[in-house]
């Protein structure tokens, strides 16, 4: 493949991927008044042993700025979706935990993101293209992990 023909690949992922980010976060704030960073910050917190991490982890996992978590959390805290506070142990080490009512709007909230990510975009992959993302995307997280561990 030449050089032109990644570059014109690369230009289609930006300009494809940054549509469909926009139009879910357009369509999950109309239909479930959540945004993709608050779906995505209640849905790793749901995973976690406990339904808490630590906000350095929980940053590094959703690959935000300690400043940008922070302020993401300030407003899920007020929505009551989350808490923070420090472990007994370390009052340096602050936690998030996902509260009752956290679960309950992602419980109500992942019908609705999963409708929308079949609607536009799964519903259009080949099995071969859904092998491509699997080869490529995978290793490309891993790599870029590495660089900020």
């Amino acid at each position: 493949m030449s050089r032109e023909q990644t570059l014109r690949a690369w230009r289609a992922y930006i300009e494809g991927s940054g549509r469909l980010m926009s139009e879910l976060e357009r369509s999950m704030k109309v239909e479930c008044d959540m945004d993709m960073g608050d779906f995505n910050v209640l849905l790793v917190l749901s995973e976690a042993p406990g339904k808490r991490l630590r906000m350095g982890d929980l940053a590094r996992e959703l690959s935000f700025a300690p400043g940008r978590l922070s302020y993401r959390a300030g407003v899920l805290e007020k929505r009551g979706w989350i808490t923070r506070g420090t472990s007994g142990n370390d009052g340096r080490v602050v936690w998030a935990e996902l509260t009752d009512a956290g679960s309950r709007a992602l419980r109500k909230t992942r019908p609705v993101h999963a409708r929308l990510v079949d609607r536009l975009m799964l519903d259009y992959l080949s099995e071969e293209d859904a092998a491509a993302l699997l080869r490529i995307f995978p290793p490309l997280d891993e790599r870029l992990r590495d660089l900020h561990i």
